[in-house]
């Protein structure tokens, strides 16, 4: 290893966000298990994501296997291989980024829709999905437009033309994606702010979201780093993309930590301390099974006269979503909360007038 080797730099920044991101998806499943919750189609999404994720990881390491991370001089290649070798790595992660990093705001989105899709930011869920989905076709027209024909995009012998530049392209759909990830990350904390519970139970349920803030810092630094490498007039690509690289590679990985962080509650909360200030049980009704849809948290919906979405089967009693805050012994409180089928809030099952409770869940929190 030289002194100018910066791939030791590379490692760590795929590595160890890379480690976390699988342990939390281990943990996620351990979770449901532990729960007995119903695995949903955002628990699949968040392993095929995770799976794209290990691919630009391990195309970001095996890049080093040329010279990636040394400056141009020091590597025992000649220019045009050494040129080349970028361009063809580069173009397989153009494609795997865009897919892992996209089906992770699906991921995180499908969970808010169970929480929230009665609350107040249930119109902005759903414009966040529709943005996601727009920002991954942008991305991979993008893509497509490098170069035409395409193999000129990592072969300069081609004949054609290339009226994008690699990093114009990246530069241009990342301020999309760090718009996106910062509304993702304000969503819940909307509604999380609303929740009747002490300063100390919101941050603990807050805390939760917060590996979305990382994720923001890691898309914002992509961005000024292409930036910059765009702008600079004598490039290296093998020392001065380094910088991108390790953004980027932060970026997928801990997009995909962000999606599992909210879910690793009950798992948490096992080992005690600052998690387990806010305590959940649910008692599922004997003759209902678990549809692994989650109570929904938060604010009155806006059209009360309407059914929700079937994918959300929970309605409130009370206007507030909590069905009543009660003194027990001494400075412990409840909050009880009840799962049931949306047309049980109008009509009651099968016509019937009344609520059919299909499982409660119920917070107890005591004052320390």
């Amino acid at each position: 290893m030289t002194r100018s080797d910066r791939r030791p730099e590379l490692y760590a920044a795929a590595l160890i966000p890379y480690t976390a991101a699988a342990v939390a998806l281990v943990l996620r499943n351990v979770a449901r298990r532990h729960t007995r919750v119903t695995m949903v189609w955002e628990d699949y999404l968040s392993i095929v994501a995770f799976t794209i994720g290990t691919g630009f990881t391990f195309i970001s390491l095996f890049k080093t296997r040329w010279g990636f991370g040394l400056p141009m001089a020091d590597i025992n290649l000649p220019e045009e291989q050494i040129v080349h070798h970028y361009f063809v790595d580069l173009w397989a992660d153009m494609w795997l980024y865009t897919f892992s990093v996209g089906l992770s705001k699906f991921v995180i989105l499908g969970f808010y829709w169970r929480m929230f899709s009665l609350s107040m930011i249930r119109q902005p869920i759903r414009i966040l999905s529709v943005l996601s989905a727009g920002w991954i076709i942008v991305r991979v027209t993008l893509i497509c437009m490098q170069c035409t024909p395409i193999r000129k995009f990592w072969d300069a012998t081609v004949p054609g033309t290339c009226p994008l530049t690699p990093m114009m392209s990246l530069f241009g759909a990342g301020i999309p994606h760090f718009i996106i990830e910062l509304f993702i990350l304000l969503c819940p904390l909307v509604e999380i702010w609303k929740l009747h519970l002490p300063l100390k139970r919101k941050l603990a349920v807050a805390v939760m979201f917060i590996a979305g803030v990382a994720v923001c810092i890691s898309a914002l630094m992509t961005i000024v780093h292409t930036l910059a490498l765009d702008k600079k007039m004598d490039k290296d690509l093998t020392w001065d993309g380094l910088e991108d690289q390790i953004w980027a590679v932060c970026d997928v990985n801990l997009a995909s930590l962000a999606t599992s962080l909210p879910l690793l509650r009950p798992v948490f909360r096992s080992f005690g301390s600052f998690f387990s200030t806010v305590k959940a049980t649910t008692v599922p009704s004997q003759n209902y099974k678990g549809t692994g849809s989650a109570p929904t948290y938060g604010s009155t919906p806006m059209k009360r006269g309407s059914n929700p979405d079937s994918d959300s089967e929970v309605c409130f009693a009370n206007e507030g979503g909590f069905m009543a805050g009660s003194n027990l012994a001494g400075s412990s409180k409840a909050f009880v909360m009840h799962n049931i089928t949306p047309r049980d809030c109008e009509l009651g099952e099968r016509g019937r007038q009344g609520i059919h409770v299909r499982n409660e869940t119920k917070i107890v929190y005591h004052d320390a």
